[in-house]
């Protein structure tokens, strides 16, 4: 048999099963969580690995899980990856009422495209005709919600990042893998040139306070501080470089109790977005000048909380190469394909991709606008079986006969080393205080 042959065979399986695929689909849409609380849809992927007859690593970061199987022929080991969170999206039509959980991004048809995949690519038929071996990974908390929950874990000492695809790096689940897989759902079908990379920040201001209409020369103001610094920040904006796609956006959680007292802590949440690690890291401690300079301004204090952050995404050629060629051929002939669209949002896929080889490609099917109440999905076959078609197409042609394409991918360069990467994830982690002690 030849690769066209089987994969010929592999669409035409998946055809022929699209009715548990898009059920199977249709009930990870209904039961949405957040992040490292993703217990059903944790159980529900062991169900299907278990059916499977595959060994399975539970519990890693949490609720992740991964499963393995070997051809028993040398060649790379290959991560088909899935991601098992929701983000919090009230309005959705699916959203959980109690904690208004909902898959607005689509992580449920991804992650049924990763078991989809996995369904057809250990059927002995299929294998043996691969070299290398598979994981299947399915990981937790890419959008890292329900934020204070996080925390108290990483105080508690069971994590050490907030995004899941780190923690497993730090925990070694990636240790042995040589390219990783996987795809999120969109609109249409493309793969990006890259992805932005962020650091979260919590700015806390100390000031002092006063009645608000009898003293307030007594007190320091600490939203005027926040307000300082915000306008500081704002004149900034023309020392960003456009090369580097920073966006800095945030929201106000806390800014006062009562109108007649003078506030004396406000907080500013923050996120900093930029295209490389170093970009991040200038662009943040622009921010933490400017709330310096607020603090000492108005003679309060400030705290600078560096919470956590993601690494920016970088396209392999080789990879997104594979992925064009078999959705051209074998799945949406004449539908537009799109590649080098820049993405300034961000993924912790991008993670990955600093340590090894990976692809983050998209797949249609799907309609609104993602991490709205309007997103949803359009069309099953697209969203449900179409999605695990690209993912074992993808995995044949990298592992196929004696796996030559994916051992030549494996040898990409990539910008760091796991050393490197956490060395530079644990700069994410920090504190700073700015100013004197009110007396």
């Amino acid at each position: 048999m030849n690769k066209d042959e089987l994969k010929r065979q592999v669409c035409e399986y998946l055809d022929s099963h699209s009715d548990e695929l898009i059920r199977r689909g249709e009930e990870l849409l209904r039961i949405p969580e957040l992040s490292y609380c993703e217990n059903k849809t944790s159980a529900l992927v062991g169900k299907h690995f278990e059916k499977l007859g595959l060994k399975q690593q539970t519990g890693l970061a949490i609720t992740g899980r991964r499963a393995d199987i070997d051809t028993g022929r040398p060649g790379p080991r290959l991560a088909v990856l899935g991601e098992l969170d929701a983000l919090i999206v009230p309005q959705h039509k699916y959203a959980d009422p109690e904690t208004h959980a909902a898959h607005a991004c689509g992580h449920h048809a991804a992650l049924n495209a990763m078991l989809g995949c996995a369904e057809i690519l250990t059927r002995p038929e299929v294998l043996e005709h691969l070299s290398g071996s598979l994981a299947f990974i399915a990981t937790p908390s890419e959008e890292c919600q329900n934020q204070p929950y996080i925390a108290s874990l990483i105080e508690a000492g069971k994590l050490q990042f907030f995004g899941g695809k780190s923690e497993m790096i730090a925990k070694g689940v990636f240790d042995d893998i040589d390219l990783s897989i996987m795809l999120h759902a969109g609109g249409s079908n493309f793969t990006p040139s890259g992805f932005n990379g962020f650091v979260m920040k919590r700015l806390v201001f100390h000031g002092k306070a006063a009645h608000a209409g009898a003293n307030p020369d007594k007190g320091i103001n600490a939203i005027s501080m926040m307000r300082s610094a915000m306008n500081l920040l704002d004149a900034q904006r023309d020392t960003f470089r456009d090369e580097d796609h920073v966006r800095i956006h945030g929201y106000i959680p806390d800014g006062g109790e009562a109108v007649n007292v003078v506030p004396d802590r406000a907080v500013f949440t923050l996120q900093v977005r930029a295209g490389s690690p170093g970009a991040i890291e200038d662009a943040s401690i622009k921010v933490d000048r400017c709330v310096q300079g607020a603090a000492i301004a108005f003679g309060g204090t400030a705290e600078v909380q560096n919470l956590f952050g993601f690494m920016p995404l970088i396209a392999y050629d080789a990879l997104d190469n594979i992925h064009e060629r078999n959705i051209r051929k074998w799945i949406a002939p004449d539908a537009p394909f799109t590649r080098g669209i820049y993405r300034p949002a961000s993924t912790d896929m991008g993670d990955v991709s600093m340590i090894m080889p990976s692809l983050h490609g998209y797949f249609r099917g799907f309609s609104g606008t993602a991490h709205t109440d309007d997103f949803l999905v359009s069309d099953p076959k697209q969203a449900y079986v179409d999605s695990a078609k690209m993912l074992a197409l993808n995995a044949i042609d990298l592992l196929w006969d004696d796996a030559a394409c994916g051992k030549a991918a494996a040898k990409t360069e990539c910008p760091m080393s796991k050393t490197e990467y956490l060395e530079k994830m644990r700069g994410f982690s920090s504190c700073r205080q700015f100013g004197a002690k009110n007396k």
